[in-house]
Parts: C-alpha cells; structure tokens; sequence
C-alpha cells in the first residue's frame, strides 16, 4: 500500500541557490586574486574590488529570493 505524505515543501524548486552560488564564487575568486595579489607585493586594483562587490550582490538577492519563496510557500499552507 502506497503511502503519501502532507507536506509538498520536498518537491518545491529552491529559489535563490544559483545566484547565491554565483555570489560565493565570484567572492571566492575576488578575495583569492586580491591576496595573491597583496602576497606578490603588487597593488590592490579595483577590478578584485568589483569581483568582490558582484559576489555581494549576488548573493543578497539569492538570499531575497529564497526568503521571498519561503514566505510565499507559507502563506499557501496556511490557507
């Protein structure tokens, strides 16, 4: 006998994970360069900087996305 469960929340896509991932490694890759860039003795240039910032910014909306379905996801169990 097949059983079903309640919850659908398994099967939902994850909003926001590949901005987030995309964020982490833009981060990643800005800071790594920008210390080896430091360790080699060379200036800091702003490109590392904007890598950084990117990953930032990805990463907050991949986190506002996710929250965002989470509250929407919420809302339709409750009804």
């Amino acid at each position: 006998m097949q059983t079903t469960s309640n919850t659908d929340t398994d099967n939902t896509p994850r909003h926001g994970v590949i901005p987030r991932m995309f964020g982490v490694a833009l981060i990643f890759i800005g800071a790594l360069d920008a210390m080896l860039s430091w360790r080699a003795g060379n200036a800091i240039e702003n490109f590392y900087i904007f890598l950084i910032a990117a990953g930032l910014f990805f990463l907050v909306i991949g986190q506002i996305r996710s929250n965002s379905s989470k509250d929407q996801n919420s809302s339709n169990l409750q009804v």
